[in-house]
């Protein structure tokens, strides 16, 4: 890895590191970093890199700073997959776990966010996170069942299943400290194995999209859904959103996905079925489709998938949907994990997302608090040619989220050209830099994050953009910091993310 992709993520930019490590193993890994930190280095630890919230991004610091990519920790274990889990290195990416459980007939209950081609499961349990498996089981935290860390006195701390290394514990003995340290961002210490929760491979899927002509009924039709657990996954678009999804890729690209819609199929017969329907559908499938919602269920069989199906039928057209051809969701089970193109806009514009989770009964101000801050800025969006569009997302049954996006001209960084296929750097414009139009979207960012948080916004993946410690009343914050203190007393593991 070279020094220029350090310094950076997709938004953030700070202090390039002193130096860099690259353990080879779990050993190696606690070899290294015990000597930096021992050393009284700082110490960043980094795995795929896709984040845009600054989480290995730092400001100066006097001491040295070390960044440990911890991509090279691969091993996937194996031999406690009877008892309903997977041991898995920090470095593991999700595809590849997806790669290994697939021929066992198993897959993990939370099976990675979209850019699980690149993204590490160390990562994304560092950061939390949501996407597959997320419309029933929630979020990352909720299938971690245990973790090894390793702490700034070079001792390691292990969790939950894992609370006696390869021997193996019940998770429920007295308190677990595992989700304390799901979502610390490397704050703690770093994340060297996760035991992960798996289930067997569903027997039948399908899917259906419908189209709303306003936000408050797509809304309350993901929640309705997410209340009677009828959907392993559940998105919705807002218009311009699903726009730029058909924009951002080629016929080639069609080509692909309908050959792996048709080895994912349960049979030849379903799976020739599907590519007619979205080869008749065509590009122009959503028209003008207004706000659209997708949903992917699973069943022993097809008739358990056909009966929930015939319930979220029933919910959204009492809340006056209408259903439309369902490429999307068709598509999105076909290829969980595609090429991360989608970090840029269409005509390869800069892309920066701002997402809250709100509790259902807070999504519908939620949207409206986000349309109001972006009225406010209509003179300063339309200056720096700003365009936005929106995700919503039900994680599990309690929660909705809702992640606007923001597409502005400016230059790219090496991060983007190291993550974006060839045949994307081809053909996207270089553009100059824009700093104007770049600080206008970190304040609208910001704004959005104030216009939330009367009403008790949450976020996966702080890092240093979203305000935790600030969030805190003084009885949380002194035991945070406390917490902090105790296991990093002189502040050596990724200081001042979560604010701590």
């Amino acid at each position: 890895m070279t020094q220029q992709l350090l310094d950076h993520d997709f938004f953030y930019r700070g202090s390039a590191p002193t130096r860099v490590v690259a353990p080879h193993n779990r050993e190696d890994a606690i070899q290294l970093i015990g000597q930096a930190l021992r050393e009284g280095c700082v110490v960043v630890a980094r795995g795929g890199g896709m984040s845009y919230t600054g989480g290995y991004v730092l400001a100066e610091d006097s001491r040295p700073v070390v960044m440990v990519d911890l991509r090279q920790l691969s091993q996937i274990e194996l031999s406690t997959l009877s008892n309903g889990w997977v041991v898995v290195d920090a470095g593991v990416t999700w595809q590849q776990l997806h790669e290994a459980l697939q021929p066992q007939g198993l897959r993990a209950v939370f099976g990675g966010p979209l850019s699980g081609l690149r993204a590490t499961v160390g990562g994304a349990i560092s950061q939390n996170a949501a996407f597959w498996g997320s419309g029933l089981h929630g979020s990352a935290a909720e299938s971690t069942l245990g973790l090894e860390v390793l702490l700034a006195d070079g001792t390691v701390l292990r969790t939950g299943v894992l609370s006696r290394g390869d021997e193996g514990r019940s998770r429920y003995f007295g308190p677990d400290l595992t989700s304390l340290l799901v979502g610390d961002c490397g704050r703690f210490g770093v994340k060297l194995r996760i035991a992960l929760a798996v289930e067997p491979l569903p027997a039948a899927t399908d899917s259906a999209s419908f189209s709303f002509e306003q936000p408050i009924n797509l809304l309350e039709s993901m929640q309705s859904i997410a209340r009677c657990r009828l959907a392993i996954q559940q998105v919705g678009f807002d218009p311009l959103l699903a726009n730029v999804r058909t924009r951002r890729s080629s016929f080639a690209d069609d080509f692909r996905t309908l050959s792996k819609v048709l080895r994912g199929s349960g049979s030849t017969l379903k799976g020739l079925r599907s590519i007619a329907e979205i080869s008749l559908a065509g590009r122009g499938f959503l028209g003008d489709a207004g706000f659209t919602q997708h949903v992917m269920c699973e069943g022993l069989d097809t008739h358990a998938v056909d009966s929930k199906l015939a319930q979220v039928r029933r919910i959204v057209s009492d809340l006056g949907g209408r259903e439309i051809e369902n490429t999307i969701p068709k598509v999105m089970m076909a290829t969980p994990f595609t090429p991360l193109n989608g970090i840029l806009g269409p005509n390869g514009e800069r892309w920066v997302p701002v997402h809250g989770l709100f509790n259902v009964d807070r999504a519908q101000e939620g949207y409206r608090a986000y349309l109001e801050t972006l009225e406010s800025f209509e003179a300063e969006i339309a200056a720096a040619g700003i365009t936005s569009a929106t995700l919503f997302s039900a994680v599990g049954s309690t929660t909705t989220l809702m992640e606007p996006m923001f597409f502005w001209q400016d230059e790219l960084e090496p991060l983007h050209f190291d993550t974006l296929e060839d045949k994307v750097i081809k053909r996207i414009p270089r553009n100059p830099p824009n700093p104007s139009a770049r600080n206008q979207v970190a304040k609208l960012r910001q704004a959005i994050m104030e216009a939330w948080k009367p009403l008790g916004v949450g976020h996966f993946q702080v890092g240093r953009a979203y305000p935790f410690a600030a969030s805190l009343d003084d009885v949380q914050q002194r035991v945070y910091q406390q917490l902090a203190t105790t296991l990093d007393p002189h502040r050596q593991m990724n200081p001042g993310v979560l604010g701590l």
